[in-house]
């Protein structure tokens, strides 16, 4: 009788073991339902731990930031990522989740908010603070091959600017939806260049006031200029003031303009590869001398190069 009780209580156990495990695994299969083969789990059924970092989460007018996210298993799961409701590109690079965010030299001073919203309407939100950048103004002579310091030349100036700035835009304000960069970037240049002027501050020339929305590299005529990262040529130009120009599209609204050239050797719609020889350097357009002009745009806004190579260039 002992034995006939003792086997009663195990199969009794057992039977209670099969059930609990029957329950519980139609439990999981409610919140994780069967998947086809070859077909991706569906991210909004389980939630995950998202985070959102903005690097640096302080900077100046003309300085940019690199978000990162966290946690995500798909990059699908994006809804929407904004600044002060604009639209930001993600983007997937060395197996990080992000975006990068410019903020124009005019850009009002104050605190924007950064908006990460899911596919299941969870929002991650994350403010930046953009402080006042200190200006200088200098004097900026008119070169005599664009007619020298007289009243005719500083109009012409003026109504050509015009004209450049209506080429150059629309090129630099495309956002394509494909990543074309490739890890870190590089400089322009061979060797360690020196910096000649540096970004954000104003050249007066006359009644006319210029921001210097780039940094300026001694180099001889005919240095040669690389391609800081892999892309596609957006523009090879010679533009009035400009000088030859030639801009490379690294896609989602990332772009490098190189000004004042001598020549280049690429054409709009060619791929380059980081590390290309592209052009030469020259004193082409409103040039007081032999130089390099470097400019980096982000959805259309030109950022301090140098700063920008701080966070994407090689370490």
């Amino acid at each position: 009788m002992k034995a006939l009780f003792w086997l009663t209580i195990a199969l009794f156990l057992l039977a209670l073991f099969f059930a609990v495990s029957k329950l519980k695994n139609q439990s999981e299969e409610k919140l994780n339902p069967p998947v086809a083969e070859g077909e991706e789990p569906s991210p909004t059924l389980i939630p995950q731990p998202v985070s959102l970092s903005v690097f640096p989460d302080t900077l100046l007018q003309g300085e940019f930031a690199r978000i990162t996210i966290a946690g995500l298993v798909l990059i699908s799961t994006i809804k929407s990522l904004t600044l002060d409701g604009k639209p930001l590109a993600v983007f997937v690079d060395e197996d990080t989740v992000g975006a990068l965010v410019g903020i124009d030299l005019h850009r009002k001073p104050g605190s924007y908010l950064i908006t990460l919203t899911l596919l299941d309407d969870r929002k991650i939100e994350k403010k930046i603070e953009v402080k006042q950048r200190t200006m200088a103004t200098t004097e900026f002579d008119i070169p005599e091959q664009l007619g020298g310091n007289t009243p005719q030349a500083e109009h012409a100036l003026t109504s050509t600017l015009a004209n450049d700035k209506a080429i150059i835009d629309p090129v630099t304000s495309f956002v394509g939806k494909e990543k074309l960069w490739n890890g870190p970037f590089q400089l322009p240049l061979g060797g360690t260049p020196i910096i000649t002027d540096v970004y954000g501050y104003s050249r007066e020339t006359g009644s006319v006031t210029l921001s210097h929305n780039g940094t300026d590299f001694r180099a001889a005529v005919g240095t040669p200029v690389y391609a800081m990262n892999s892309g596609t040529v957006a523009l090879a130009q010679t533009l009035r003031n400009y000088g030859h120009t030639v801009i490379i599209d690294h896609g989602l609204g990332l772009m490098t303009m190189y000004m004042h050239l001598s020549e280049s050797n690429v054409r709009p719609g060619d791929s380059v590869e980081k590390g290309d020889s592209i052009a030469r350097s020259g004193n082409t357009g409103y040039s007081l001398g032999p130089h390099l002009h470097l400019s980096v745009r982000i959805d259309g806004f030109s950022i301090d190069p140098m700063k920008f190579l701080e966070l994407m260039g090689s370490k």
